[in-house]
């Protein structure tokens, strides 16, 4: 059976910037506990929290905040859902807060200090 996997990864730039990333894998597992083994063993087999050196010659570190969700792939003829959850904002700050989270991406400049250093 498919599942998706959501990895919240933080990247922080030398002089403090923070950088949050949400990636989903998708993959072939046999339960939830088995997808989230698989997702943890792909990280490690990918190197994905290496650490490297970007544009401007500082150092960006990368670590899993969480493995922050699984998910059953839904799939029929014509669509695949591979991912889908749900917050309950407690009051009103918070429901702002989520749907900024949830809109607002950074642009391109914003990202430049998480360009590799060419080479």
């Amino acid at each position: 059976m498919k599942y998706s996997v959501k990895l919240i990864i933080k990247y922080s730039v030398e002089k403090g910037e923070v950088f949050f990333e949400e990636s989903i894998l998708m993959l072939e597992a046999e339960s939830f506990d088995d997808a989230y083994l698989k997702a943890e063993q792909w990280v490690i087999d990918n190197d994905v929290c290496a650490s490297y050196r970007n544009l401007y010659g500082k150092t960006v570190q990368k670590e899993i905040v969480s493995y922050a969700d699984c998910f059953s792939v839904y799939d029929d003829d014509d669509v695949t859902e591979v991912y889908s959850s749900f917050q309950k904002p407690r009051d009103e700050l918070q429901e702002k807060g989520l749907l900024s989270a949830w809109t607002e991406n950074c642009d391109k400049e914003e990202l430049l200090p998480l360009r590799r250093f060419p080479g």
